[in-house]
């Protein structure tokens, strides 16, 4: 019946229009649910539900459903605004959860998941998914410590290295920490074998120790994960980077906050070996440049496919940040806009001023470099 239910509240939402507008994070979005599942629980006899109650800010899951059967199932609420379906999940370890007295008691967890469709989608109405956790989880992400990733997209996920062949939350999240952290460790090892150097290490841990994951060092990533790396840091730091002296301050606190990867030389990932040609055969250019010219891709991929809920905030934020404190007047950006609209009007009217050398005379002068001839503008 759990199934029933929620595709009971999927249907309420998704005829309401007008929740498009006034839901704007979160927070609004979990408390409509909850609202709607206890007034459909007191009204209705369909479901024979005995209780809908929140466990409580900062708890795992978010609701638990009683159902007349004393069955129990738990509901974690999920909600971008920004049009994605992912969302970080729960840690692995699970230290800030709302576990019954009796561990076994959810008979499995679900993930109900709302979207705020994009400007350019014309859905008129907030978008809803549902799905057990277990086959929403499609990798684990390490900050402080490893977290499940959800992805709600339509491709079901399969963890059976971690849930087992029933893909059930359920049973994983009642397992001792050493026992997640030997299946965590045979899944990063079967996950490298497929990928190549990853920072997907787990090591093996004490108890007391679990939190206490190492970060990877940038240069034993493979290729694709090393060219996502560098195509976020130039659309969240164009004007850290792209400067006399670049600053990488920034781009290393990302890093390390977002990917748990460090570097040693950092500024040998973006501008190694000084200047080289690129465009024009008589003039030499500063490294930097061929490294964005050649991720250029990767980072229109990037803006069109954002890699995790809140990206986008974080480039207005760090934008708005670097425009205010430059008083680069000529670059208003528009939180309304699609992302890639915003980095375009960037790379148009963002003309930092850089040293290039001439091949044959060996001529240095600083000038004001047009960034758009390295990139291709599309939208604007």
């Amino acid at each position: 019946m759990i199934k029933e239910f929620l595709s009971t509240i999927v249907n309420k939402i998704e005829q309401n229009p007008s929740l498009k507008g006034s839901i704007k994070d979160g927070d609004a979005f979990e408390s409509y649910v909850y609202e709607e599942m206890q007034k459909f629980a007191s009204s209705s006899i369909d479901f024979n539900i005995t209780s809908v109650e929140h466990n409580g800010a900062h708890s795992f899951p978010d609701i638990k459903v009683t159902f007349s059967n004393d069955t129990i199932y738990g509901v974690e609420i999920k909600f971008s605004a920004s049009g994605n379906w992912k969302s970080k999940g729960n840690s692995v370890f699970e230290s800030l959860s709302n576990k019954e007295s009796d561990d076994y008691a959810y008979r499995d967890i679900f993930v109900l998941f709302g979207r705020k469709p994009k400007p350019k989608e014309e859905i008129p109405h907030i978008e809803v998914r549902f799905a057990p956790y277990g086959l929403s989880v499609d990798r684990i992400e390490v900050t402080h410590s490893p977290r499940f990733s959800i992805n709600m997209n339509e491709k079901e996920h399969n963890l059976t290295e971690l849930f087992g062949t029933a893909n059930t939350y359920a049973e994983f999240r009642v397992k001792t920490n050493e026992e997640k952290n030997e299946l965590l460790r045979a899944y990063f090892k079967q996950s490298t074998k497929k990928t190549g150097p990853d920072k997907w290490y787990m090591p093996k841990l004490s108890e007391e120790d679990i939190e206490s994951v190492e970060p990877t060092l940038f240069s034993s990533l493979n290729i694709n994960q090393k060219q996502q790396v560098v195509a976020e840091s130039f659309i969240l730091f164009p004007f850290d980077l792209f400067k006399k002296k670049a600053n990488y301050v920034n781009v290393a606190s990302n890093m390390i906050s977002r990917h748990f990867v460090y570097s040693t030389a950092l500024r040998d990932s973006f501008s190694a070996s000084g200047k080289t040609v690129i465009l024009e055969k008589d003039i030499y250019y500063p490294r930097i440049l061929m490294t964005f010219f050649i991720h250029v891709e990767k980072i229109k991929e990037t803006l069109r496919n954002p890699p995790y809920e809140n990206f986008e905030d974080d480039c207005y934020k760090a934008w708005k940040t670097a425009v205010h404190e430059m008083s680069i007047e000529q670059i208003s950006l528009d939180k309304n806009d699609e992302l890639e609209v915003s980095f375009e009007k960037i790379i148009k009217n963002f003309n930092p001023l850089l040293e290039i050398q001439n091949v044959v005379t060996e001529n240095k002068e600083n000038v004001n470099i047009d960034l758009s001839k390295f990139y291709n503008l599309e939208l604007i």
